[in-house]
């Protein structure tokens, strides 16, 4: 019993001192050696190994011998670090790889994933998945328990501190006055609880987490079923109009696929066995298909119509891996047998696909800055996308040296035809992407009231106004444009005159059609033109389409509003101030 606990006092201290290690190494890299190398690449391949190396050293320490965790952490963490360094020569400068996150999110995914399979090739159970399953979440709660510990031991400190202020002690405040004691400091405390963790991983394990998750799975079998049987009457324009609402629809089928693996556990004797369970475990599986397909036909479209972009082509990978999984889940139920098993399996094999990918992503065959590049030239050059829909800020400078060299080209195209993408690409060279894009919007918020004065009828017709008075109408000037111009709804009109309040000019908007943005609107009009429209009220039985009639005929007069007012000596007081 002494040897036990004395055996555990000598590795938690190893823990403390290795945790203590790590955070003067990262702080060291934070504020020494900026200043001490100058190659930006070079430091970002020590700053990646030495990060990767700790993270997995702490928590592979506790699955595995030192010499082993020790060999496996260098391993993943040099190869992953390699990766990025690599990654990197596509930029002239490094802090724009990490302008488009995926990089990060490949080198985190090799860490994550690389852990269980890297201490599985040690144990020769690489394809033991009770063993992978149990690792990687163990990993994933106990760092979780670690980190909470962490925050609290903060908490008590900054406690304490105020504490002895009181009676003005000031030596917590002092130490925490150098910069390299927080980070020590963390590093050591995390250590311990990762340690402590370890020794308890029968008390700390995923095993409560799993069965929390498992309660999840009916209510999101009801939402899903809900969303799926809605879709028909409510249409699929919402989910192929967005971006946004087909990351929500995979974020959802990602979630499913957890929730699934949790229900399964590690093996069939820790799984669900409940017949309800079964049956809303495998219902999920078999529904999985449709949610998959719709993200990723969802995401297509829109590659379709704007082209490949290095978020599109993450998003389309990441939707087709969703789709794998789905597929094999619903495949696996309709074997009816050992289908759990089937599941887990799968599980092994796209994990290691999702491996694999990440690497790829970090390698000049998976270039997605260069695959971007190529495609927007070549969609412009045939005529697919305009110079004003043509990302230029971001090939200029978020797409590394394939997007620069696409600006090359087509900065040498004649200039008495490509005259506006030449225009842009010097912009995008020479600001920010806030300043380009406000530049932008203002040139389209121009070419959109340019096409509604066009598609409006004004009176009177001596009136003098110009497209650049509608400018100011910006939130409404495209949808207004669109509607306007459609043969059905081709009638809107536009009254000036003093309808404001004290008799100031004005306009009056009449947007026919059925659509959030028609009605009736009220917009002042001064030196600048137009300013914010607003709804007027109407009544039941008012008809657009018999307001523009008499318009159109002639019935129509500026005058005195016949509702009653309250006037205090020259002011008009009514429900409409």
């Amino acid at each position: 019993m002494q040897t036990t606990a004395k055996t555990e006092l000598f590795t938690r201290l190893g823990m403390v001192l290795i945790g203590a290690i790590a955070g003067l190494s990262h702080w060291a890299l934070a504020e020494l050696l900026p200043d001490m190398v100058d190659n930006h690449r070079f430091y970002l391949l020590l700053a990646s190994a030495c990060f990767g190396f700790f993270v997995l050293l702490l928590v592979l320490l506790g699955e595995l011998k030192p010499s082993e965790a020790f060999g496996v952490s260098g391993v993943l963490a040099m190869t992953a670090a390699a990766l990025v360094y690599w990654h990197s020569g596509r930029f002239t400068d490094v802090d724009q790889q990490f302008d488009v996150p995926f990089a990060f999110v490949a080198w985190a995914v090799l860490l994550k994933l690389g852990a269980p399979f890297g201490a599985a090739v040690v144990k020769g159970r690489v394809r033991d998945y009770t063993y992978l399953f149990d690792t990687a979440w163990g990993i994933v709660v106990r760092y979780l328990a670690a980190w909470v510990f962490v925050g609290l031991f903060w908490a008590l400190l900054m406690l304490s501190n105020e504490l002895l202020g009181i009676v003005g002690i000031t030596i917590i405040e002092d130490l925490l006055g150098y910069d390299v004691v927080p980070f020590v400091l963390t590093g050591a405390v995390l250590g311990l609880a990762l340690a402590v963790a370890q020794d308890l991983k029968a008390y700390i394990s995923p095993y409560l987490v799993l069965r929390l998750l498992r309660l999840l799975l009916p209510m999101l079998l009801v939402v899903v079923l809900v969303f799926i049987a809605a879709l028909p009457v409510q249409g699929l324009s919402t989910l192929f109009g967005s971006f946004s609402a087909a990351g929500i629809v995979m974020g959802i089928a990602i979630a499913a696929i957890t929730l699934i693996t949790s229900a399964l556990d590690r093996d069939n004797t820790d799984a669900i066995s409940s017949r309800f369970m079964i049956f809303t475990t495998k219902a999920m599986a078999l529904v999985l298909p449709v949610l998959a397909g719709l993200a990723l036909w969802a995401i297509w479209l829109r590659v379709s119509e704007y082209g490949w972009t290095p978020e599109r082509l993450a998003a389309s990978i990441a939707a087709a891996f969703v789709l794998a999984y789905a597929l094999l889940y619903a495949g696996a139920i309709l074997r009816a047998s050992a289908w759990a098993d089937h599941i887990r399996q799968a599980n092994i094999i796209l994990a290691l696909g999702v491996m694999g990918v990440a690497v790829l992503w970090l390698t000049p065959i998976l270039n997605a800055e260069k695959i971007s590049a190529q495609n927007q030239v070549n969609r412009y050059l045939t005529g697919l996308v305009q110079a004003k829909d043509f990302p230029a800020w971001e090939l200029q400078n978020a797409w590394g040296l394939a997007g620069q060299q696409a600006a090359t080209k087509l900065s040498d195209l004649p200039e008495d035809t490509h005259s506006q993408i030449i225009a842009d690409l010097d912009r995008a060279a020479a600001q920010n992407k806030w300043e380009f894009n406000r530049e932008t919007d203002t040139s389209d918020d121009l070419d959109h009231a340019q096409s509604l004065f066009e598609s409006l009828q004004i009176h009177p017709a001596e009136a003098t106004i110009t497209a650049e008075a509608l400018v100011g109408l910006a939130t409404y000037t495209e949808s207004w444009a669109n509607i306007c111009q459609e043969p059905a709804t081709s009638n809107c009109q536009l009254m000036i005159g003093p309808f404001a309040n004290f008799g100031e000019e004005a306009g009056i908007f009449i947007i026919p059609g059925d659509q959030s943005r028609t009605g009736v609107f009220l917009s002042e009009l001064n030196d600048d033109g137009f300013t914010y429209a607003r709804r007027l009220p109407l009544g039941d039985a008012v008809q657009i389409d018999d307001l523009i009639e008499n318009i159109t005929s002639g019935n129509w007069r500026i005058a005195p509003s016949s509702r009653q007012s309250l006037w205090v000596g020259e002011t008009e007081l009514s429900a409409d101030n």
